[in-house]
């Protein structure tokens, strides 16, 4: 089994004088062209899920411990931007790349916040704001037996696309960890597909009461704490 399928309950509580710990996900933004909000969105969840079931996770891994550390505190995510040789820097790094539609992101290994290396430390982590094409940013979709994890982003407060990628990230994350088996193995074999919608405030609050995963925000960054940003749902 998995290290994080072991962990679910985990990721509450920061460990009493030790540095915090935080996954980095790093979107490619090229100016020309950049991606749409929900491209990012579900590209940054897909990475996290691979990256946190992959067999480097598993017990005696080369990941496995710094993941394992990450889990004994609070699941901090930290969206940052980069292009050209930044974002050719960043694929040195240990973690799992992900390509989905116009956008790309990698999810980088955790480490503390006090040694994230230098060439993620300096990219800019504020203000990744994308736009979609309204074609590209549903609002409702069925969660489907076999089929993709639904995830879907809160519509109040309204997310910048960085945060909402971090929040996508963790539904699907813990949706990894919660789901069952059978299930899991049936996600597995989709290719850990990820569908993100922007429910409408009604649907949203309809969904609150359903979803198998609610994502409840600590307010380290952008807002206020207590607030649930991103639920997940699988038939």
């Amino acid at each position: 089994m998995n290290l994080l399928s072991q962990s679910a309950s985990s990721g509450h509580v920061d460990p009493e004088g030790e540095v915090p710990w935080c996954m980095q996900l790093v979107v490619r933004l090229d100016r020309a062209a950049p991606p749409g909000h929900t491209a990012v969105c579900e590209a940054g969840a897909l990475a996290v899920v691979r990256l946190v079931s992959d067999e480097r996770c598993e017990p005696g891994g080369s990941w496995s411990a710094p993941v394992a550390r990450w889990l004994a505190g609070r699941i901090r995510k930290h969206a940052r931007r980069a292009k050209g040789a930044a974002w050719e820097r960043a694929q040195e790094l240990p973690g799992v790349t992900t390509s989905h539609a116009d956008a790309q992101v990698r999810a980088l290994v955790p480490t503390p916040l006090d040694a994230v290396p230098r060439e993620i430390a300096k990219l800019q982590m504020q203000g990744l704001d994308l736009a979609d094409h309204p074609a590209a940013r549903p609002q409702a979709i069925d969660a489907e037996p076999n089929g993709p994890v639904v995830v879907s982003i809160t519509p109040e407060p309204v997310l910048s696309t960085g945060k909402a990628a971090a929040a996508a990230g963790h539904a699907a994350q813990i949706a990894w960890m919660e789901m069952a088996g059978d299930r899991r193995a049936m996600w597995v074999a989709s290719g850990l597909a990820v569908q993100v919608e922007h429910p409408a405030l009604q649907r949203w609050r309809s969904l609150r009461s359903r979803a198998q995963v609610t994502v409840t925000d600590a307010g380290l960054t952008d807002v206020d704490p207590g607030t649930v940003t991103a639920l997940a749902r699988w038939a």
